[in-house]
């Protein structure tokens, strides 16, 4: 599901580097090198924290990779407010110089109201854009619609319904109503048509899929795997 080749040398790769000269980087260095390596590996970040266990420097490995992520932005998705991944053992080949394998990644990312928002500004067919998340999983949408065959010169209220579909989330738009009339099921299927998928994290560098969707104290919260095998 992952994919994790560069081209490029990275600070991660050099710290790895070094076991081939017999200078074996402490687990600091390596969570520093981490550090830098994630901005590329999962997306640009304000900061990543990085806990290595059980790492054994010589034959490149790590039991556990623990990585903590805030505002980090991934295309084809809203800004994760914060994301917070394990990586299950980690092998890294120091002839090839690339990470081989990880066994195992879960991923838990929380998604802030205004930064969905933001991302739906972007969508061509959607104006004025606000956003509201309602537990267990239903968002209400404000926003003036521009789709072709519909005018509507004032914003409407869309409810829908959030879930996941083939590793991404998808808003199943059920109702649109404006001046509290509705304003029709054709216009709601055209917007679910629209604007989705609303998060899409499969064509990142690391090719997570979310698993479930919840909305969790006012935030979007998206559960995940993956794995890396090269």
């Amino acid at each position: 599901m992952m994919t994790l080749l560069r081209t490029r040398t990275s600070p991660l790769l050099l710290f790895f580097l070094t076991l081939s000269t017999g200078c074996v980087p402490s687990t600091g260095m390596v969570e520093r090198g981490l550090e830098r390596e994630l901005q590329t590996l999962i997306g640009p970040a304000e900061d990543y924290d990085v806990n290595i266990e059980g790492l054994r420097a010589r034959a490149g490995e790590a039991n556990r990779v623990v990585v903590v992520g805030r505002r980090v932005r991934i295309a084809d998705a809203p800004v994760l407010d914060r994301l917070e991944a394990d990586l299950w053992g980690v092998q890294y080949n120091r002839d090839q110089r690339r990470v081989e394998r990880v066994d195992s990644a879960s991923v838990t990312a929380l998604v802030r109201p205004e930064d969905m928002a933001t991302f739906l500004e972007d969508n061509p067919n959607l104006e004025d854009v606000s956003v509201a998340f309602q537990a267990p999983n239903t968002a209400t949408i404000q926003a003036r619609p521009t789709i072709s065959g519909f005018s509507l010169p004032s914003a409407v209220e869309i409810s829908g319904r959030l879930r996941t579909e083939a590793g991404t989330v998808r808003y199943d738009v059920t109702d649109v109503r404006a001046g509290g009339l509705s304003a029709g099921g054709a216009l709601a299927r055209r917007l679910t048509e629209a604007i989705n998928p609303v998060v899409d994290l499969t064509n990142s560098p690391i090719g997570l899929r979310v698993t479930d969707v919840r909305v969790e104290n006012g935030l979007l919260r998206l559960d995940g795997t993956g794995s890396i095998e090269r």
